[in-house]
């Protein structure tokens, strides 16, 4: 699942696109959409604070061993996800 989130982050990333991820049924979904570019204050405010959920759902799977390999995808995918969001909130202050 850590695998999953990284490599859509990094293409979301790569793309300047969002993506909106959402569980149902113990399952996890992610969506590419909209340029950052093309969303307004408004619409970049709720995507802040979707990704902002997203990073607490990951922070409750942290893995409890900080040495192995899980502990190291986590750690990617997690940066990843910040790294998104830092770009979200880079966007908002450029318009506020």
């Amino acid at each position: 699942m850590i695998d999953f989130f990284k490599k859509v982050m990094e293409q979301a990333l790569d793309l300047e696109l969002t993506v909106r991820f959402t569980k149902q049924d113990g399952e996890w979904f992610a969506a590419l959409g909209n340029e950052l570019d093309g969303l307004s204050l408004e619409e970049l405010k709720k995507y802040r604070a979707e990704l902002e959920a997203r990073l607490c759902d990951m922070d409750e799977e942290e893995p409890e061993d900080m040495v192995g390999e899980a502990f190291e995808r986590w750690a990617d995918a997690h940066e990843s996800l910040e790294d998104l969001l830092s770009e979200v909130e880079d966007r908002i202050d450029e318009l506020t």
